[in-house]
């Protein structure tokens, strides 16, 4: 009972005493004492804390007749009150849940109670009493983190599949919980979720708790399969969200390891049947991710590595445009001076400038135009003047004198009708696992050892053998 201005203090003497009946469990005493009418409030101490409340004494020792005889015949002061669900709640006992699920009942508040230690109880009749009152399950401390802090228990998403109907802020922290398992590459939770309902193709803001970004149509938003990378377990996280490989999602795959890992490009590229017949279908797919590889020649790393992925990179965009993918579609300008300045760090110049010799015989007169004006400054007209200056001269940037010159065979490094594309998405062999190691035994026994030879005593007292 909450007290009211007109009710008696305990004294210090008093209270100590109270105090020592709690914690010794000495129910009836105190019985004995709230029949004689005696006082039962606490002093008003100047910092209150849980140590001098009485039913504070007797909930943490899970002494649920002491708490019932307290609450409904003895007085509290407000700052117990408010405290008491979530103290009850921070122990993790059965016994202490009863006694939270009791108080509920009673009308008091979840008070400083999170959504996350409250589900880490795996009660169902607490879990459900609490959200009826209002519990907020969104937040950093909510029904997402309580998730990752017991393992993605098969519990809680069995309440998640259960209440997710009438709680639908149970959908969001879904959302946030699967997008950071598939994050940190976690196949078990993931696969979990998505048996749970989630899905993982919802797209929603980087920062979830933003109501106004949550709402906003127009904001940047992404979803669990956008933080997936190409690693060693891209397949299996795959299959674990049961995310089928449709060409939106091959695309955005084989996008990334283009300008992120151009080592896993051959490995991506199977991921799909008939993989050029998929780019020459979806020519504006296959456009953005041809400019998305241009905008990212790796200039960070070890010497040696950038050579490497460099050579990779140019290998497969000088495939795709023999193919006819359409090469510099560009959005705004500033994608134009990325291209320059990402070309600009190429190492094998010859191999960019046969880049832009494909793009220039494989491409419309549109593409043309924009390989002219890629290549108009004046870095890059030396560049390719160094290999191909006729290649200028055909875009109309070449100095006047090469116009009147009549090119022959001879006179080009490449020939369109001679020159051989080599197929760069040769699909690795599969290495087989290694045999696992013979266990070792636990006791190896010494080898035998031969009998020592006896010897004898002389009579001058030497041994001999």
């Amino acid at each position: 009972m909450i007290a009211t201005p007109d009710v008696t203090v305990c004294t210090n003497e008093q209270h100590a005493e109270l105090l020592r009946h709690a914690r010794l469990g000495r129910l009836f005493e105190l019985m004995e004492w709230v029949d004689q009418g005696k006082p039962t409030l606490c002093p008003d101490f100047e910092r209150p804390r849980c140590r001098n409340s009485l039913i504070h004494e007797a909930l943490e020792r899970g002494n649920h007749s002491m708490v019932r005889v307290l609450w409904e015949r003895a007085w509290q002061r407000e700052w117990e009150i408010e405290s008491l669900i979530s103290t009850a709640i921070r122990e993790r006992d059965a016994a202490c849940c009863e006694i939270a699920k009791y108080l509920l009942k009673q009308g008091l508040p979840l008070g400083r109670s999170s959504a996350c230690s409250i589900f880490e109880t795996h009660d169902d009749e607490l879990i459900l009493m609490a959200m009826e009152q209002g519990l907020n399950v969104r937040g950093p401390d909510g029904f997402a983190d309580a998730l990752s802090t017991t393992g993605h228990s098969k519990h809680l998403l069995r309440l998640f599949r259960e209440l997710r109907g009438r709680f639908p802020d149970l959908d969001k922290e879904g959302l946030v919980a699967l997008r950071e398992t598939v994050e940190k590459g976690k196949l078990r939770a993931a696969a979990l979720l998505t048996w749970a309902g989630v899905d993982p193709l919802f797209a929603f803001p980087n920062d979830p708790y933003d109501e106004e970004e949550y709402n906003n149509e127009n904001g940047y938003l992404t979803s669990a399969l956008d933080e997936l990378r190409i690693d060693e377990k891209t397949r299996e996280m795959l299959k674990a969200l049961k995310v089928e490989m449709t060409v939106d999602v091959w695309f955005r795959f084989f996008g990334e390891a283009g300008w992120l890992r151009p080592e896993s490009l051959p490995e991506v590229y199977h991921w799909i049947r008939n993989a050029d017949q998929v780019l020459l279908a979806h020519p504006e797919n296959a456009a953005k991710m041809a400019t998305k590889i241009l905008c990212h020649f790796s200039s960070w790393g070890d010497e040696w590595r950038i050579k490497t992925r460099q050579a990779e990179q140019l290998k497969a965009c000088e495939y795709l445009a023999s193919l006819g993918v359409p090469f510099l579609v560009m959005d705004h300008e500033s994608d134009l001076r990325s291209i320059r300045r990402s070309c600009g760090n190429v190492k094998n110049t010859e191999a960019l400038v046969r880049l832009f010799w494909m793009i220039h015989e494989r491409g419309d007169g549109e593409q043309r135009g924009r390989l002219k004006e890629l290549v108009q400054t004046p870095k890059m007209q030396s560049l390719v003047r160094q290999y191909d200056p006729f290649l200028l001269r055909d875009l109309g940037l070449g100095p006047k004198h090469l116009a009147k010159v009549t090119v022959t065979k001879k006179d080009r490094p490449w020939h369109i009708d001679t020159y051989k594309v080599i197929f760069p998405f040769e699909k690795p062999p599969k290495v087989k696992p290694e045999p696992p190691a013979p266990v070792r035994p636990l006791y190896v026994p010494p080898p035998p050892q031969p009998e020592p030879r006896r010897g004898y005593w002389n009579k001058w007292s030497h041994f001999h053998r």
